[in-house]
């Protein structure tokens, strides 16, 4: 279809209208929620204290996909020699990577649907295969929003946990290291950072929201909300009256052809 063509038969009023407007806020929020989670990461820091020596500050960062047993706890712990690897507990890459691959996918549909809400639809002569598909599609995110942001919601949980200085050297891979005699673990300090993961919680809940609200005017294009709304009497057309008996030219005649 010609460019110029698709200008001029562009149908704008369509954003102000409840499908296409949540159409827009789905393109717009779906960005935030894929964004917060996927830039979530952050640093903490704890102390190891060797035989009463100066402290040795460890400093540990993590980041998208968050799978936390691949982050490494490196330090020359109570020793000048070699470094010990320990590695935090946990794997949440799976709930994090199928929260931002909807996120992604929802972005990218809304953007293909509000494109052919403006410059395509009008040009569809029988626009219901469109309109099924897109009711379709609209459920099928509605329904993925709900299971990967309680996926995310319950991943987060777990993640504050794994990352909360204490609970890494009092029930990590470290733990033995730091219950060895002479051997003092402490808070460093600096905590995590955990408002980009909250926020995209709640960006995931409310795509969620807005997804399952635009299932009924999605729905209301379809040729199955007209059929339901049809006049009775085009649902169920009656019966073409035939001429009455005895009715002939507009004259009512007795059985006998005798008033």
């Amino acid at each position: 279809m010609d460019p110029a063509e698709m200008m001029t038969n562009s149908n704008m009023r369509v954003v102000k209208e409840p499908r296409g407007f949540l159409k827009l806020l789905q393109f717009i929020f779906a960005i935030f929620a894929f964004a917060t989670a996927s830039g979530g990461g952050s640093h903490f820091q704890f102390s190891v204290t060797c035989n009463s020596s100066d402290p040795k500050m460890v400093d540990i960062y993590y980041s998208y996909p968050y799978k936390l047993e691949d982050v490494p706890v490196m330090n020359a712990f109570c020793t000048n020699k070699t470094q010990t690897v320990y590695p935090l507990v946990g794997n949440e890459n799976s709930s994090a990577e199928y929260f931002v691959t909807i996120g992604v996918f929802a972005f990218l549909y809304s953007l293909v649907a509000l494109t052919i809400y403006v410059f395509v639809e009008g040009q569809f002569g029988d626009k219901n295969l469109w309109s099924k598909a897109d009711l379709f599609i609209t459920t099928a995110f509605a329904i993925f929003w709900f299971t990967s942001s309680s996926a995310w919601a319950a991943a987060v949980a777990d993640i504050k946990w794994s990352t909360y200085a204490p609970n890494v050297y009092t029930h990590g891979s470290i733990v033995q290291l730091c219950k060895n005699q002479g051997t003092v673990c402490t808070d460093g300090g600096l905590n995590s950072s955990y408002a980009n993961l909250n926020v995209s919680i709640l960006f995931g809940f409310l795509n969620f929201i807005l997804w399952a609200g635009n299932i009924w005017f999605t729905y209301k294009e379809t040729p199955w909300h007209a059929q339901r709304n049809e006049p009775a009497e085009k649902k169920y057309p009656s019966p073409a009256l035939g001429t009455p008996t005895g009715m002939e030219g507009g004259t009512l005649s007795s059985p006998t052809g005798q008033i």
